[in-house]
């Protein structure tokens, strides 16, 4: 039961700071794109659709605004 619960410990403290860069990002694309401050929490719901789902080159709507996919290669589009 304590090699589990530390098992689980380990993998959030190792996926915790992998998507906060992301957050981060999210937000100064937000920024500097459509010239809108979101905050943490609409980011972290961003990082799928900017990052994951879309395709390179498309856009992406924000708040009706249109953001470039920061998604740098093209492959599987994950979560659809």
């Amino acid at each position: 039961m304590g090699k589990r619960i530390s098992l689980c410990l380990v993998l959030v403290a190792f996926a915790l700071p992998s998507m906060a860069g992301k957050v981060e990002e999210a937000q100064k694309v937000v920024k500097d794109t459509c010239a809108k401050d979101i905050d943490k929490d609409t980011a972290v719901r961003l990082v799928k659709e900017l990052f994951l789902s879309c395709s390179p080159g498309s856009k992406v709507d924000v708040q009706g605004c249109s953001v470039p996919c920061q998604k740098s290669t093209s492959g599987a589009v994950i979560g659809q």
